[in-house]
């Protein structure tokens, strides 16, 4: 939501919205209000959500939710608080305007820290909130906000974009980036000029905002009970391992509301195929382009979530650099380190790999960013891969599908290989969405971009007998 100038401030009207929250089967599974209204020095804007569920294979999940922003007669920022806690961990942030800064403290599972941010030059405004789309678009639409991000300690810009559909689709699109990197799609429905629906598409589902301002009623009441789908897209043909094991070849539709292209590594080549992509995975299928030597350097750098930097880190890489030969044997070396000091699978939240390391627990995410602080620690250039993975074996609620995923490719001995120490390695099941040097922005860019892949065609690709 843009903050208002200083006379629309005095003269916004008050709203007042409601929105349920549906899975893909219509089951109620959250709720969502947003309030705009003039309080005795300005302006209050207010939103609050709450849902529950389970996730097929997983815990429940209760999730509440708050933003507030309270604007003075001029419409400056005096007061913003941000409130979100998931079974029961609260992350929640307040801040207070004290001359050119917003000053107050972070909570973090019961932890404070004290905080200071300089007031951000672009309007503080709320990435989630669907009341600022009310009425339907005259057309294309671009603005930029400032979020605060929780664990950095400072704003950040948000670019928000809402356009007409592409393709036969009526309606309008909306996105949000971070950085140039897709957070969010939301596909908006409107009837008489007024929302009635936004939906986000997910892996193989969706979930829907649709409005509904009538009364609080006894069917609305939220459930943990809901059970909701896994992320995954079943294939509808049969992944055998010697495929996997070889050479896939995807083709894929999509992205008519989005610009996207296809990452390529070591193992995957992308080109465009009409108005699709084709996708080659396989052990040297991918162009294998050497980083320059200002990529090298800044691909061995710690970064806030891949601390390589860190004592335990470096110490571990000088052993392996002491007792294998090579680079990729290093990696190998490293692998078995990170495995051995992560037994313990945990799906919440996402760590980085410092407080994995000292936690001894985390999920493919967790995996990944250790073993690429690791690498960069003994020096090699080192990235973060998210994306997709097929699973054959029933895991968390999915199974014989693909499902969101993180690995590591490092660039050792002259070529780019992947690492993969959560499955039994890489195979040509795994497909790159984004690569990163760990920023969380990157892994929700992979999951979004997931839900809307259009899966055309699955493929073996074989070698003729007489090829080499």
């Amino acid at each position: 939501m843009l903050c208002t100038t200083a006379s629309a401030a005095a003269q916004a009207t008050a709203t007042d919205v409601r929105f349920t929250l549906h899975d893909e089967s219509g089951q109620l599974i959250g709720q969502q209000s947003e309030r705009t209204g003039a309080t005795a020095g300005g302006q209050e804007i207010l939103r609050q959500g709450e849902s529950a569920f389970t996730v097929s294979g997983h815990d429940a999940t209760e999730i509440d939710e708050l933003w507030r922003l309270a604007l003075d007669a001029d419409g400056a920022p005096q007061r913003w608080q941000w409130r979100r806690r998931v079974n029961g961990k609260l992350l929640s942030v307040e801040l207070d305007r004290d001359g050119a800064l917003l000053k107050g403290q972070v909570t973090n599972d019961g932890r404070r820290h004290p905080v200071a941010a300089a007031m951000p030059a672009l309007p503080i405004g709320d990435p989630e909130a669907l009341e600022p789309l009310l009425d339907e678009p005259a057309g294309p639409k671009s603005w930029s906000i400032a979020e605060f991000d929780p664990i950095r300690l400072q704003f950040r810009a948000v670019e928000m974009r809402v356009a007409p559909r592409g393709g036969t689709e009526h309606g309008y699109v909306l996105t949000s980036a971070l950085g140039g990197r897709l957070q969010s799609v939301r596909w908006l429905s409107y009837e008489d000029g007024k929302l009635v629906e936004a939906k986000q598409p997910l892996l193989g589902s969706s979930r829907s905002w649709r409005r509904d301002d009538g009364p609080p009623e006894s069917e609305k009441l939220l459930s943990r009970g809901r059970i909701v789908a896994h992320e995954q897209h079943k294939p509808g043909v049969h992944i055998t391992q010697r495929a996997a094991m070889a050479q896939i070849r995807y083709a894929f539709g999509g992205f008519a509301d989005i610009p996207f292209a296809f990452p390529e590594t070591g193992e995957q080549r992308a080109r465009r195929e009409g108005d699709g992509w084709q996708v080659d995975i396989c052990s040297d299928c991918g162009p294998n382009a050497a980083p320059t030597a200002e990529e090298a350097a800044r691909w061995t750098l710690p970064t806030s979530w891949v601390q390589s930097d860190d004592a335990a880190f470096r110490d571990k890489a000088a052993q392996a650099r002491r007792i294998a030969q090579t680079d990729e044997a290093v990696m190998i070396r490293l692998g078995a380190t990170a495995r051995a000091r992560l037994p313990r699978i945990e799906f919440e939240g996402y760590l980085s790999a410092r407080t994995a390391w000292r936690r001894h627990a985390g999920d493919c995410t967790e995996d990944a960013l250790v073993l690429a602080a690791l690498g960069r620690a003994a020096g090699i250039p080192a990235r973060v891969v998210h994306g997709l993975v097929f699973s054959p074996g029933r895991y968390h609620g999915a199974s014989n599908a693909y499902m969101p995923h993180s690995w590591v490719i490092a660039f050792v001995d002259g070529r780019w290989k992947s690492f993969d120490i959560s499955l039994n390695g890489f195979d040509a099941t795994h497909i790159a969405l984004s690569l990163s040097d760990g920023e969380p922005e990157a892994m929700v860019e992979a999951r979004q971009v997931a839900a809307l892949l259009e899966w055309r065609a699955i493929s073996e690709v074989r070698k003729r007998p007489d090829d080499p």
